[in-house]
């Protein structure tokens, strides 16, 4: 049951789409599950980890700090997205590490060897991780110019982006976003619990979105994005 699973989710995976069923099996036969709650770290930072992960339910994020320091959210991954490609490519050790972002996450983890094996005979595989990993550089380069110089109105409303819906006007967010917390939001922003708090009110305001129960519910896209236009 458990591999039928894996080969539906690795088939929804764009890198993987494209590969025949046959060899989406053999990954699926190789892959590993593992699952975490909220905050829980699914990979530390400078450990040998010899996998590329696929989120397949929840979100988790690549994060740094904690404990004494504040956690900074580098970026988030959401279902169908990999994480660890660089290190696959290069076979050093995690950059930063893997925490869930959302209430619970569950992940595959598929073996660098296997990956290297099928890669060997289909090329586009390789080619598809170099677009990951390009894409991945470019979130982490925008999110330390984000958190480094964009007011915090901007940085909140950046985080909040990725769960607006392309409809016009305050339409329902992503489900994820209702199991994320306030004190997630403001480390993803680069920020503290309290001024990210006066930020959501602050955009509330401003209609980029709407509460129910203390929980953001609804988001407006273009809303979202003028405002980060404006304050940029």
């Amino acid at each position: 049951m458990e591999r039928s699973s894996a080969q539906q989710h690795i088939s929804r995976c764009p890198p993987f789409a494209s590969l025949d069923a046959g060899v989406r099996e053999e990954l699926a036969a190789a892959a590993l599950w593992q699952t975490g709650r909220r905050g829980q770290t699914l990979v530390a930072d400078n450990v040998d980890w010899p996998f590329i992960g696929m989120v397949t339910e929840g979100v988790v994020a690549r994060a740094n700090g904690g404990g004494r320091e504040r956690e900074r959210i580098l970026y988030e991954i959401f279902p169908y997205e990999l994480f660890g490609v660089a290190e696959y490519f290069d076979r050093g050790l995690k950059m930063a590490r893997i925490a869930v972002f959302s209430k619970t996450a569950r992940i595959l983890k598929v073996p660098w060897d296997v990956v290297s094996r099928i890669a060997a005979h289909n090329p586009e595989l390789t080619h598809a991780l170099g677009v990951v990993m390009a894409q991945r550089v470019r979130l982490l380069a925008d999110a330390l110019s984000v958190q480094g110089s964009l007011p915090i109105l901007g940085r909140i409303a950046r985080v909040l982006l990725p769960y607006a819906m392309p409809d016009r006007g305050l339409v329902p967010a992503a489900t994820a976003l209702s199991t994320i917390t306030q004190s997630q939001i403001a480390a993803a922003g680069g920020t503290v619990k309290e001024v990210a708090a006066r930020a959501i009110a602050e955009l509330e305001s401003r209609k980029a979105l709407r509460r129910e129960h203390g929980h953001i519910r609804y988001l407006d896209r273009e809303v979202l994005l003028e405002l980060i236009q404006d304050v940029s």
